[in-house]
């Protein structure tokens, strides 16, 4: 029987539990850490574990959200779906655009980040171009693949999600025991200088960085077994699991690389720093620090370097952000920075190796390759799964009618939607080329925050629109109000999400530019297609599922040809091998020769033989052109009809290709005698082309040195 198989982009398997759904959220999740860490501290210093724990909070509050709604509407699309099922296409478009640039800058950041941590190996893929250069080559590797249709494994993702867990857990335990000092992480808190009120303030809006690919639970509940239970779970795990490792880790990395502060000196009327030269300490590769003043070897530098030069390194100049004052006659100020968001801004868990005490070398000797393997590994399938994300994102708003249909287009031969694929994946690569690590954090915050915001509104919103609906998970804390219930914690989060969005166009110059043109560019799109297709800009066009009977493939992978050398059986053959080039299968072909009652089985019918060479040879050349297995097959037989289903048993058989001509009907024949029993007792599929009449009837079969038949040429097609 041939093989029925759900053909791609058709409806998902329902066979994840909470083991998958978990590894695979923190497999996304648990990955931002070898990015954002360095990114937080740059900013909110030695508050920074405080800053991952208020973060922490919002995210809580906006994983219960996801987690309600989801259970709700188990299917893929996260914010976007939850928006159109509350209120209308327009904000779900609005909220779908918003996720797509999530995932761009997923996709983005996780590569860049890949030759930094591989920089273990090779010092220089931590200096730019080199470091943009391997992500943009990380973003073209992964887009070739996914076009060409090679997908994850999905077993290898959770063996991936365990050791990335076990090696976190590993680290902030060491890290614990050697570094972890309280009185050193209250010492380095100067708050309203380091970190001053509006770095506190920026920090937090960029911590939500750390929390990259909440939506991953979401867009995995279609696929969940019993996403009412299991979506629940998953989530409390991964809240678990990411904010006990987050705020251990960066407690031990602010253990590591202490805050400290630079005397430079400024400029009174700009309030800018001087670029000053410096060195690489000794015994550090030149130009990836950490970094001494070339003037005192022995003062280590923790503010930010320029590395563009690596002949002339020097200090950035820098706004001053506390106070300008006189010391020897120069205008100096105090410039506060930790080398865990300079010279580790990159690789910040590296960083943590890199510091560990002399008597710990052999222990640094191992974890340093083994946390750039790990990292860059990681940071690739975070990639991946933000290519495949977007396209998947934009698939389903084109098959919603948000999007033009060239977005859904699917490759013919790798039915892989490589427009959306190819069309993302550059926008990323150009995102990566400028190399600005707080650029891309700030993109992502804007995004992630009108995501998550909507979807904190939707949840609220539907307490009241849809009252009765099944909610198989609710959020805690609820209050009671007119015979209804407001979830608390949405409430928080959705005010939270939405302050945060706020203070990210406030003071994210490239999350107020880009985000804004990117979401303006989106509605634009989405006004003109609609408008152009007559579509209503709020309300869902219906589109009509297909059966489930039409969402598989068949594969037949064993063919049977019976072939007599006319017209009809030769067709038959061509039209096996371009079944057989599609599925890859091989061809029987059969020859039957009818042996008269008058005459032994065993008879030799030398003209039939040749006949039978002649009309099997000519087959071979036709599988040979198509490049298709051809096994010849000749035997004698009293009946056709039967043969030719026997050795359909013999050959395990899994269809019977089949022409015959229209006869007139005698009996209870109805295609012929041996069409008839085919049909009858075939232990497989049977595809049969009926012919009419006056179908021509020379074929292969016609002696090639004697007269040619003369009939009917074939009909013009």
């Amino acid at each position: 029987m041939a093989r029925r198989k759900k053909r791609e982009g058709q409806s998902l398997h329902k066979v994840l539990g909470v083991p998958a759904l978990f590894s695979t959220a923190y497999g996304n999740v648990g990955s931002s850490i070898y990015y954002a860490l360095g990114v937080v501290a740059a900013s909110a210093m030695g508050l920074t574990p405080v800053v991952f724990m208020l973060t922490g909070l919002l995210f809580v509050t906006t994983a219960f959200s996801y987690a309600e709604a989801t259970t709700m509407f188990p299917e893929a699309g996260g914010s976007s779906s939850f928006a159109r099922h509350t209120f209308n296409e327009l904000i779900s478009f609005g909220a779908g655009w918003a996720l797509m640039l999530d995932y761009i800058i997923t996709i983005a950041i996780s590569a860049f980040f890949v030759p930094n941590y591989l920089a273990a190996f090779w010092p220089i893929l931590k200096l730019w171009p080199y470091n943009s250069m391997g992500g943009i080559l990380t973003i073209v590797f992964l887009v070739t693949i996914n076009i060409f249709g090679i997908k994850e494994a999905a077993r290898l993702n959770v063996i991936l999600a365990v050791l990335d867990l076990a090696t976190q857990v590993l680290l902030a335990i060491v890290g614990l025991f050697v570094f972890l000092s309280p009185k050193i992480l209250i010492t380095q808190i100067h708050l309203g200088t380091a970190p001053t009120w509006h770095q506190l303030i920026y920090g937090i809006s960029i911590g939500t960085v750390a929390y990259t690919g909440i939506e991953t639970i979401s867009n995995m509940a279609e696929e969940s077994s019993n996403p009412g239970r299991d979506v629940p779970k998953a989530v409390k795990l991964v809240l678990v699991a990411v904010l006990g490792v987050y705020f251990a880790i960066s407690m031990v990395g602010l253990s590591a690389m202490t805050v400290h502060y630079n005397v430079l000196p400024v400029d009174p009327q700009t309030k800018m720093t001087l670029a000053l030269p410096v060195q690489p300490a000794p015994g550090k590769m030149a130009a990836t620090g950490p970094w001494v003043f070339t003037s005192n070897p022995k003062q280590d530098v923790y503010v930010r370097v320029d590395t563009v030069d690596i002949k002339n390194l020097k200090i950035d100049p820098t706004l001053a952000t506390g106070a300008v004052y006189r010391q020897n006659g120069q205008w100096v100020t105090k410039l506060w920075g930790t080398q865990l968001a300079t010279v580790y801004e990159a690789d910040p868990l590296q960083g943590i190796v890199q510091n560990l005490p002399g008597s710990l070398d052999w222990m640094k000797v191992v974890l340093s390759p083994w946390i750039a393997v790990l990292a860059a590994t990681i940071l690739i399938i975070g990639t991946n799964a933000g290519i495949i994300g977007a396209s998947r994102l934009a698939y389903s708003m084109s098959v919603h009618k948000q999007l033009p249909p060239i977005l859904s287009r699917v490759h013919p031969k790798r039915f892989t939607p490589y427009v959306s694929i190819a069309l993302f994946g550059t926008i990323a690569a150009i995102l990566v080329a400028p190399g600005s690590i707080s650029a891309l954090a700030d993109l992502y915050a804007f995004g992630a925050m009108i995501s998550f915001t909507v979807a904190h509104i939707c949840v609220v919103t539907l307490r009241f629109k849809m009252p009765d609906a099944e909610r198989p998970w609710r959020t805690p804390i609820n209050i009671p109000f007119r015979g209804k219930s407001i979830p608390v914690l949405a409430v928080i989060g959705g005010l939270g999400t939405a302050t945060v969005w706020v203070v990210v166009v406030l003071t994210h110059a490239a999350g107020r530019t880009v985000g804004l043109s990117w979401m303006a560019v989106g509605i634009v799109v989405y006004i003109l297609y609609r408008r152009a297709r007559g579509y209503s800009l709020t309300k869902t066009v219906k589109t009509m599922p297909l059966p489930a009977s039409v969402n598989e493939d068949i594969d037949y992978h064993q063919i049977l040809v019976p072939i007599v050398g006319s017209w009809i059986t030769d067709e038959m053959m061509v039209l096996a091998c371009q079944l057989a080039t599609e599925k890859k299968s091989s061809i029987d072909g059969l020859y039957v020769i009818e042996v008269p009652l008058n005459l032994p089985l065993d008879a030799r019918l030398v003209n039939e033989r040749a006949k039978a060479d002649r009309v099997l040879a000519t087959a071979g050349r036709v599988a040979d052109a198509f490049k298709v297995k051809f096994t010849p097959h000749v035997i004698t037989s009293r009946q056709a009809g039967r043969a030719i289903v026997e050795e359909a048993v013999d050959r395990r058989s899994e269809v019977i290709i089949l022409g015959t001509m229209r006869k007139r009907r005698i009996g209870n024949l109805v295609f012929g005698r041996t069409a008839d029993f085919v049909l009858d007792h075939a232990p497989c599929e049977v595809l049969l082309n009926l012919v009419p009449k006056d179908y021509p009837t020379e074929g292969s079969g016609v002696p090639e040195s004697g007269p040619q038949a003369s009939g009917p040429k074939p009909p013009a097609p």
